[in-house]
């Protein structure tokens, strides 16, 4: 039996805990929160896990209240976890009677509150498959992907179809379904492929992605592969060598001839052939597939889709200038459509690709619905502040530069108004305007605690230590410098850096045998940094003296360290499901507020958390222009 959508009147359009009975109530309460909870807003971008050691007191014991701390002590860190992640809390009440049983475990009053408010404000995630019987992937369809893929292709293909099923009924015409960012295109060669049989037209900006994936088509029966007609003998003829050397001349075509196997030839355009090859409910009788390259930088697709029609100058309408939520064509007649109707999917588009394949309801006519997944939360820019990065290359160190690294993304977070209006107190109780979070809070936002088991958590515990205790001995022997004035930092990032503003010194990824102590940690990570060519030489002779005695001292005193930086990066994990939350909702929010032209917009549950944790699809549907 097929699920309905939850896209129907009269029901909540976003996956609330059972507290909330509006929308509206929901809002208003998480951005409150987010915005005047001082703890909240320390563990969720205030503070950078680097700084856990480099401060005086350390970040455990300024960001925590004593006596949080004080339970702490008292318990291991799986019993935190259990009580952030597992432990069912249902009022104080149960709490206290569990706690007069072994008072060891009993938690305070605060820190039951914090957990409480938290596990409230984020979405829920309960997965229920939109089929009872979703569709097992073929063989030839399953190539290259992992168990995480095969579960989010075979579960977001049904999905698409079960609601592009429902807009062609609204509207009354086939449906193509545009994939944005379409990657290796396991999610358009499934839908392309029986049952589904959609025609699908994939947008991707790598050429070498397309060109893997049209050789996929062919194994997985979508193509055939170009047929060369070619002469045997004269071929042969012309590749004989000459004074030892091969030298291929061209010939003219001599029969009879051979059928030789080249390139894979690309499938009709299926945006024009829905439009003719119909069944009686407004299906395509047979799937294909059309790859348009691509580098996606805004959400108009009309000149993309439909070249032919801008070669022969027809009006259009051109995207805008400004993208912004104030400038979003809301009110702005929409010029009459011809051409066949589109859904945009996206399949965990990264950063800002998700908010260009939201856009692409209101900016073209053509497109009547969408189902964006996103992900990588991180690489989100910010529209109502200078940018923050992850990563020092991405910064702007020119002078003549400086204005464009601390200009406002326009196609940044957050999308809507709701947040973009939003007014708040800052920390030092000023009246601020937007809803803002830095690049620390975005990452944190990518984490999955619920999928923490124990032996991958702890080995998760001890790298972090690691990189936390390397930072302190960085800066004792002069390698990085610390920030005199903390607020003064990079936004989101940490206090101690490569100079004194915070700019990070990046380690990255190590051998797997580096995190087997941490003097070898230690060794792996110098080695990479001395190979740096602007900074290591000056890193091989501040770290010269640094022998393995030394090492081991630091670990021997900071060892106590270790569990108190577990168990900070656990509520900074557990609180960052606000994070996504806010994001997610952001997202609706832009959709709902379009109400000229969107007529219905939720947030479903595709997912099974365990499998893929960002299982949030965002769906809007297009009102039906009369």
């Amino acid at each position: 039996m097929k699920r309905h959508l939850p896209g129907r009147k009269g029901s909540l359009r976003l996956p609330l805990d059972p507290a909330w009975t509006s929308e509206d109530g929901y809002i208003q309460s998480v951005l409150s929160f987010a915005t005047s909870s001082d703890l909240f807003r320390n563990l969720c971008g205030g503070v950078h896990i680097l700084d856990f050691l480099t401060r005086e007191p350390d970040l455990y014991t300024t960001v925590l209240p004593l006596e949080w701390r004080d339970w702490f002590d008292r318990v291991d860190v799986d019993d935190v976890l259990d009580l952030l992640l597992r432990t069912e809390l249902r009022d104080s009440a149960d709490v206290a009677a569990s706690a007069t049983s072994n008072p060891k475990h009993s938690p305070p009053s605060s820190l039951l509150e914090y957990v409480q408010t938290i596990r409230k404000h984020c979405l829920q995630r309960q997965f229920s498959p939109v089929s009872d019987n979703v569709t097992d992937m073929p063989r030839q369809l399953s190539v290259g992907m992992k168990t995480k893929k095969m579960h989010e292709v075979t579960n977001f293909a049904a999905y698409v179809d079960r609601l592009s099923e429902d807009v062609c009924q609204q509207f009354q015409e086939p449906i193509s379904v545009v994939d944005f960012g379409s990657g290796q295109n396991y999610l358009g060669r499934t839908l392309a492929s029986p049952p589904y049989n959609k025609h699908v037209v994939a947008i991707e900006r790598k050429h070498h992605n397309i060109a893997g994936a049209r050789t996929m088509d062919v194994h997985a029966k979508l193509a055939q592969k170009e047929k060369i007609m070619r002469n045997k003998k004269e071929w042969k003829r012309q590749m004989a060598p000459k004074n030892g050397i091969a030298t291929p001349r061209p010939s003219p075509t001599i029969t009879p001839f051979e059928e030789v196997d080249a390139e894979p030839s690309p499938a009709p355009n299926p945006m024009f052939a829905a439009a003719r090859i119909l069944n009686k409910d407004f299906g395509p009788e047979n799937g294909s597939m059309t790859y348009i390259e691509h580098d996606v930088q805004d959400g108009y697709l009309e000149n993309i889709l439909y070249p032919a029609d801008h070669s022969q100058g027809e009006e259009e309408q051109a995207p805008p200038d400004i993208v912004d939520s104030s400038t979003i064509p809301t009110s702005t007649p929409v010029p009459v459509n011809r051409n066949p109707k589109a859904m945009v999917v996206s399949l965990h588009s990264c950063g800002n690709l998700s908010h260009h394949a939201l856009r692409t309801l209101t900016l073209n006519p053509s497109v009547c619905a969408v189902a964006i997944i996103g992900c990588c939360y991180n690489l989100l820019t910010e529209r109502l502040g200078p940018a923050t990065y992850k990563l020092p290359r991405l910064r702007p160190n020119h002078p003549r530069l400086e204005a464009t690294g601390s200009a406002y993304d326009l196609h940044g977070f957050p999308l809507s108004r709701t947040l973009e209006d939003f007014c708040h107190p800052d920390a030092d109780g000023d009246a601020q305007r937007g809803v803002r979070l830095n690049i620390t809070a975005r990452m944190m936002a990518v984490q999955a605690p619920y999928n923490w088991g124990p032996e991958d958590s702890e080995a998760f515990f001890r790298r972090h230590f690691y990189r936390t205790l390397l930072q302190k001995i960085l800066l004792d022997v002069g390698v990085v410098k610390q920030c005199p004035d903390p607020g003064a930092a990079v936004a989101g990032g940490s206090i101690t850096g490569r100079n004194e503003a915070g700019t990070p010194l990046i380690v990255g990824s190590l051998r797997k045998s580096c995190f087997a102590s941490f003097r070898a940690y230690v060794h792996g990570a110098l080695a990479k940094l001395k190979s740096d060519p602007v900074d290591g030489a000056m890193i091989a002779s501040l770290t010269q003296n640094l022998t393995d005695d030394v090492i081991d001292d630091y670990e021997q005193r900071f060892m106590y360290a270790k569990k108190n930086l577990a168990v900070i990066w656990s509520l900074m994990a557990f609180s960052a499901g606000v994070v996504e939350s806010i994001i997610v909702a952001d997202r609706w929010l832009f959709l709902r507020e379009q109400q000229d032209l969107v007529d219905d917009c939720w947030v479903d549950i595709v997912f099974d958390y365990k499998q893929s944790p960002r299982n949030f699809v965002v769906v809007g549907i297009k009102k039906k222009q009369e």
